[in-house]
């Protein structure tokens, strides 16, 4: 991750050839010392966070002894970057232990090397939202049942092409497909589809299409974040649409804003981090959710399936640690919930 990373020094080895990049003058005079070769010292304040400070080097064959890698994190000097260490798994510019990238993930799916990636229930068996767990199809009729759906023989209960079911709890109801994606996707206009995995220290910001640096070095052992830049990219740009990764952690439950079937609303979410002393660790995240035609708040389920969305998307963030650029950071994106369908019987094999 990209915690407060680790200032360390190499020690004695008088086998080394070649010293280059060390980041301070005391650490520049120890290595020459410890080492009577030639170190270069660059300025470290303002550099990426994917940087080497101190390679050192036998030969043709260098290791990086000093860089702005996090924790879960070293420098690959191979490829010139960053990368997690084994353990650990790229998540949102982060390096996450398997624990940790599950709870990204959310309820109902888990981390696998390709990201985050559905649960799998048995046939006719349904996640169920609200826990994360697979519900026998027994349950699931009893669900259609309290809607006063009949699923009878050789059936089960779904929803028509192009939508999915969605059970929450006692409810059901059929969602576009654009709004299930998971944290780590965005939609292409047909499917959900999984962000471009960017270096650690930078986000994909489906908005400008490209990879986002939000981590950079500085003369502390700390890295600065640009939270600014990370809650642009992660939620959405002030004024704008949310992210699929973000909306689709509530627009995936209509009942929870009172939508009924065949409509939709447009609801406007103000996202609002904090961070007491500007310490990442710490930070707050908090929401204010309203219908944007009418400008009334949502009911409260709907407003705190928006809040925990937003804690879920920030979670990398605040496991990651480091300075933030800002006291606090916010954006007011809009996402759309429909409610496509009620959902009706099927054949246990095929469509409607």
């Amino acid at each position: 991750m990209l915690r407060s990373r680790s200032m360390r020094s190499l020690g004695s080895d008088p086998s080394v050839s070649r010293l280059i990049h060390a980041p301070r003058s005391i650490l520049r005079a120890a290595v020459l010392t410890a080492f009577a070769a030639t170190a270069v010292v660059a300025a470290v304040a303002g550099c990426r966070g994917d940087m080497c400070f101190l390679k050192v080097c036998q030969g043709k064959n260098c290791r990086c002894s000093l860089s702005s890698c996090g924790e879960g994190a070293a420098f690959d000097t191979q490829q010139n970057r960053c990368r997690c260490l084994k353990g650990h798994n790229p998540v949102a510019g982060q390096c996450l232990t398997k624990q940790e990238a599950d709870a990204y993930c959310g309820r109902g799916r888990h981390w696998e090397d390709t990201g985050c990636a559905q649960d799998q229930c048995r046939p006719g068996d349904e996640i169920d939202q609200s826990t994360g767990l697979c519900v026998p199809r027994e349950q699931v009729n009893q669900v259609a049942s309290g809607m006063g759906v009949s699923v009878g023989q050789g059936e089960v209960l779904g929803c028509p092409e192009g939508t999915r079911l969605v059970v929450d709890g006692p409810t059901a109801a059929c969602v576009p497909l654009s709004q299930t994606c998971a944290p780590d996707e965005t939609w292409n206009g047909q499917a959900c589809a999984k962000s471009v995995r960017c270096q650690t220290g930078s986000i994909w910001d489906p908005q400008r299409g490209q990879c986002v640096q939000y981590a950079q070095g500085s003369g502390s052992d700390e890295l600065t974040i640009d939270v600014a830049s990370w809650v642009s990219a992660s939620y959405g740009p002030p004024g704008g649409a949310g992210t699929a990764a973000f909306c689709s952690g509530f627009a995936n439950k209509p009942l929870s804003f009172g939508i009924l079937e065949g409509s939709t609303a447009m609801v406007r979410v103000t996202v609002t981090l904090s961070f007491p002393d500007r310490e990442i660790a710490r930070g707050v995240t908090q929401t204010l959710s309203a219908f944007d035609m009418s400008g009334n708040p949502v009911p409260a389920k709907g407003a705190a399936d928006v809040d925990a969305a937003a804690r879920q998307i920030a979670s990398p963030l605040l496991l990651g640690g480091g300075r933030a650029s800002a006291q606090s950071a916010t954006t007011t994106v809009k996402c759309g919930v429909t409610h496509a369908a009620k959902p009706r019987p099927i054949p246990a094999v095929g469509g409607i």
